[in-house]
C-alpha cells in the first residue's frame, strides 16, 4: 500500500517537476517553513517575523502550525535542502504516507481484512482532490486530511477501552494546531461520532474521557487560533459572514462522480470556470464494484458502523450547504472528508467479499454505474467525448479482470484494484498534469541561488511595485524572477521585504500601496504614494518604511523617465524592472523609528530582540509629541516609558505610532509585543494540561487497579497438580 501511494505520489512529476512547489506552497509555506525552521534550530519560536512585514505575523496568520511539534520538526529536517521544490515533496510526501497508513489503521479498527484496508488506504491519497489540490496547493488541507484518520483511529481504540486517552489528545492536538482549521473542526466532529458509536454499541463508560480529550484538545489549540481572531480587526478577514454565492459549493451531480477519472466539474474555480483536474475523483472501483458487494451488512452492523456514518453523514450536509459560513468558505475543500467516510464502509463491505448471486443483474448495475459515471463527465465537458469513453472503456476491463481475480483470492483482487489505481491516475496526469486552476509562479528552485541574486538588495527595506509574473517564457530563474519576486520568497532569498504572501493581510498598508494577499501591486496606485505624505504626516510613505531600495516591474509602470525622488536614483534598469535606491543615509539606523513629530530629541533607538526596540529621548518643550516605527501595528504591541504603560496607536498607513506622556522630560521608551490574548492563551493552554494530567492520573489508577485485581485472581486460582 505505501508503496502504491508513494508511487502515485511520484507520478506527476514526471511531467511537472514542480507538481507540488505550486500556488499557496510556493507563494506562502515554503516562506514559513524556512523562517520556523531557522528558528527551530536556533532553540526559538517566531510569531512575529518583522522582516516579512504584512506576512511576518505568524502567530496571527495560523495557518503555518506554529506551535505544531510536527510540522516544526518537518520544517527544521528539511533546512539542509536547498532545492524548494524537493523540500516541498519531502513535507507533502510525508503526510501522503501518513494518510494512507492511518486510513489502513482505521479500517481495520471497524473490522476491514488487510488487503481492503490496504486497498482503502491508497484511495484517499489519490484522489482528485487530495492529490491535485491539497497536495499540489494547499499542503495545511493535506496535512489536517492526514492527521484526521490517525484522531479518529485513537479515538475508537480509546472508547472500546483498548488504547489510551492521552494518544487520541496528541493526535487531536496534532491535527487541531496545524493551523487549518478544518482541522479542529475535523477533530471535534470524530469524536462526536465516535461517541454516537459508543453510545449506541452501550460502551458509555469512557465517553466521558473522550469529552474531557474534546475539550482538553480545544483548550491547548487555542493558542493556535486565538491570534487570529483577535488580529482579525486590522485585517481583510474582519467582518467575515454567512452567505451563499455557490462558489465552489458541489452538488449531488459532482459527488456520484466519485468513479469517474474525467469529471473535471464544471463551476467557477478560480482561473477557470472549470476544474483542470478531477476534482470529485476517489477511486475508478467503488461505484462499479457497489453492485457486487454485501449491502446488507451496513444494516446488520449499523451499530458497530455508527462512527462512519455520523461522520460522513456531517460533511455530506456540510459539503451541500453555505458557501461560506463565517470564515468558513469553499465546501468543496470538505470533500476529502466525505470520502474518508466513504472509504472506511467501502473497506468494510469488501472484507465481506464479493456475492457473485444474480451475476447477469449485477453486470447490468455495474454498467450503469460506468454509464452515469461517463454520462456526468461527458454533461459537464462535452467537448472530451473521446477522453470519456476511453475511460469508460478502461473502467469496465479493469472491473472484469478485478472480478475474474478476485475468484482466486482477496489478494489478487486488491493487487489488480491497485495496478488499476496507477495506471487510471499515469493516464489522467497525462491529461491533467497539473493544477491549472491555481497560480504557478514557477520560482527558482534554488535557495542558495536566490540569496546570491538578491545579494545587492539589502540590508534594508525593499518596496517591490509589481503585479504580474510576466509571460510564460520569462517565468524562470533567468527571466522576471532575477529582480522580482512574489508571495513570501523575498524572506527565502534573505531580503526585507514589504512584499509577502498573508492569508490575513494588514488593510491599511494593503490600501495604501494597493497590495493584494501575494504582495503584488496594482497600477492604479503603485508609485506616487510613495513619494507623499500620508495623512497626519509631514514625512513621505517611503521614509516611514524607512525603505533602501524600491523595484517597479517595467510591465507595470515604466519610471525610467520619471524624475529623481529627492534622495533617491535610480540605479539600474533591466529588462524586467527599474531599481531605486536610497542615495543618502537614515536616521536611527539601529532601530526601527522613522519619524519624530514634536519638540523632542532621540538620543539612541536600538532594538532589543526579535520584536522589541529601546528609545532613549529628551524632551525640549511643550507640546504632542509621537513617535512613528517602520513596524506594522499589529495588536499585541505594549509600550512603556521608564516602566509606566503607555498607549500604542497607528497612523493612516498602518505603521506602529507612540505618543509620549507629557510629563515625560526624558526617558527611556521600550516597545515590546507578544500575540494578542497570551494571558487567555496561557491560561487556556494551563487547564488543558490540567485535563491532560487528571486523565493520565485516572488511567494509571485504572490501570493499577486492573493490576491489583488480576493478581488476587491468579493467587486465588488452585495451583495446578504437578505432572
Amino acid at each position: 500500500m505505501l508503496g502504491v501511494v508513494l508511487a502515485g505520489v511520484l507520478a506527476p512529476l514526471r511531467l511537472a517537476p514542480t507538481f507540488y512547489y505550486w500556488d499557496d506552497t510556493a507563494a506562502a509555506s515554503v516562506g514559513a517553513w524556512r523562517a520556523m525552521g531557522a528558528a527551530a534550530l536556533e532553540g526559538r519560536l517566531l510569531p512575529l517575523d518583522l522582516e516579512m512585514w504584512r506576512g511576518g505575523n505568524l502567530a496571527a496568520e495560523a495557518a503555518f502550525g506554529l506551535y505544531n511539534p510536527l510540522l516544526t520538526a518537518l520544517s527544521a529536517a528539511t533546512m539542509p535542502i536547498d532545492d524548494l521544490a524537493l523540500v516541498a515533496l519531502v513535507i507533502k510526501g510525508f503526510f501522503f504516507l501518513v494518510m494512507a497508513l492511518g486510513v489502513y489503521l482505521l479500517c481495520r479498527e471497524y473490522g476491514a481484512r488487510p488487503w481492503p484496508a490496504a486497498l482503502a488506504g491508497s484511495m484517499l491519497p489519490l484522489s482528485g482532490f487530495t492529490l491535485w489540490m491539497d497536495g499540489a496547493a494547499w499542503v495545511t488541507g493535506l496535512t489536517v486530511t492526514a492527521l484526521t484518520p490517525w484522531v479518529w483511529y485513537t479515538a475508537k481504540r480509546a472508547a472500546e477501552a483498548r488504547g489510551s486517552l492521552l494518544w487520541v489528545v496528541l493526535a487531536g492536538y496534532l491535527c487541531g494546531s496545524a493551523g487549518n482549521p478544518y482541522g479542529l473542526i475535523a477533530t471535534a466532529i470524530v469524536i462526536g461520532a465516535v461517541i454516537v458509536e459508543a453510545f449506541l454499541c452501550r460502551r458509555p463508560k469512557r465517553t466521558t474521557g473522550l469529552v474531557v480529550v474534546g475539550i482538553a484538545v480545544a483548550l491547548l489549540c487555542v493558542a493556535t487560533y486565538l491570534p487570529f481572531v483577535l488580529s482579525s480587526s486590522v485585517s481583510y478577514r474582519t467582518g467575515s459572514q454567512t452567505l451563499n454565492d455557490e462558489y465552489l459549493s458541489p452538488g449531488l451531480t459532482e459527488l456520484l462522480g466519485l468513479s469517474s477519472p474525467s469529471l473535471t466539474p464544471y463551476m467557477p474555480a478560480f482561473s477557470y470556470n472549470y476544474f483542470t483536474f478531477p476534482a470529485a475523483f476517489l477511486a475508478w472501483f467503488v461505484l462499479p464494484l457497489a453492485p457486487w458487494l454485501r449491502w446488507p451488512l451496513l444494516r446488520s452492523q449499523a451499530r458497530r458502523l455508527a462512527g462512519p456514518f455520523v461522520f460522513g453523514a456531517v460533511y455530506l450536509l456540510l459539503l451541500l450547504g453555505p458557501s461560506q459560513v463565517w470564515f468558513f468558505r469553499w465546501p468543496f475543500r470538505l470533500i476529502p472528508y466525505l470520502w474518508l467516510g466513504v472509504v472506511v464502509l467501502f473497506a468494510v463491505l469488501l472484507s465481506a467479499g464479493l456475492d457473485r448471486s444474480h451475476a447477469r443483474v449485477r453486470w447490468l448495475l455495474s454498467a450503469l454505474a460506468v454509464f452515469a459515471g461517463l454520462w456526468l463527465a461527458w454533461s459537464d465537458m462535452p467537448g472530451l467525448t473521446r477522453r470519456h469513453v476511453f475511460y469508460a472503456g478502461l473502467i469496465t476491463a479493469l472491473l472484469w479482470l478485478v472480478l475474474r481475480m478476485a475468484r482466486r483470492s482477496e489478494r489478487n483482487l486488491v493487487l489488480v484494484a491497485l495496478g488499476g489505481t496507477l495506471l487510471v491516475l499515469v493516464l489522467q496526469l497525462r491529461w491533467m498534469p497539473v493544477n491549472a486552476n491555481m497560480s504557478n509562479y514557477n520560482f527558482p528552485r534554488s535557495e542558495s541561488a536566490m540569496q546570491e541574486t538578491f545579494a545587492d538588495y539589502g540590508p534594508g527595506v525593499t518596496v517591490q511595485l509589481a503585479y504580474t509574473v510576466g509571460k510564460l517564457p520569462t517565468r524562470n530563474a533567468e527571466g522576471i524572477y532575477q529582480d522580482i519576486l512574489f508571495g513570501s520568497m523575498h524572506s527565502v532569498a534573505g531580503v526585507e521585504s514589504l512584499t509577502a504572501y498573508s492569508g490575513v493581510g494588514f488593510n491599511a498598508l494593503d490600501r495604501a500601496l494597493c497590495m493584494n494577499f501575494q504582495g503584488a501591486t496594482c497600477r492604479e496606485a503603485a508609485w506616487e504614494p510613495l513619494w507623499e505624505e500620508p495623512e497626519g504626516s509631514d514625512v513621505v510613505l517611503a521614509d516611514l518604511l524607512k525603505a533602501d531600495t524600491v523595484v517597479v516591474q517595467r510591465d507595470l509602470i515604466d519610471t525610467s523617465a520619471e524624475p529623481s525622488p529627492e534622495g533617491w536614483e535610480l540605479t539600474e534598469s533591466t529588462e524586467f524592472a527599474d531599481i531605486w535606491r536610497r542615495t543618502g543615509t537614515l536616521p536611527w539606523p539601529d532601530g526601527r523609528l522613522s519619524a519624530v513629530s514634536g519638540p523632542v530629541e532621540v538620543t539612541a533607538d536600538q532594538r532589543t530582540s526579535e520584536v522589541g526596540e529601546t528609545v532613549t529621548f529628551e524632551r525640549e518643550g511643550p507640546g504632542r509629541v509621537e513617535l512613528t516605527f517602520a513596524r506594522l501595528a499589529w495588536p499585541g504591541y505594549t509600550a512603556t516609558v521608564d516602566g509606566e504603560t503607555v498607549p500604542v496607536g497607528e497612523n493612516s498607513v498602518g505603521l506602529l505610532t507612540v505618543a509620549l506622556p507629557a510629563g515625560a522630560d526624558a526617558g527611556t521608551l521600550t516597545l515590546s509585543w507578544t500575540p494578542p490574548g497570551a494571558q487567555l492563551s496561557l491560561a487556556a493552554v494551563g487547564l488543558g494540561g490540567l485535563a491532560v494530567v487528571a486523565l493520565a492520573a485516572v488511567e494509571l489508577r485504572h490501570r493499577r487497579s486492573r493490576g491489583t485485581d488480576s493478581t488476587a485472581r491468579r493467587r486465588a486460582e488452585p495451583a495446578e497438580a504437578p505432572h
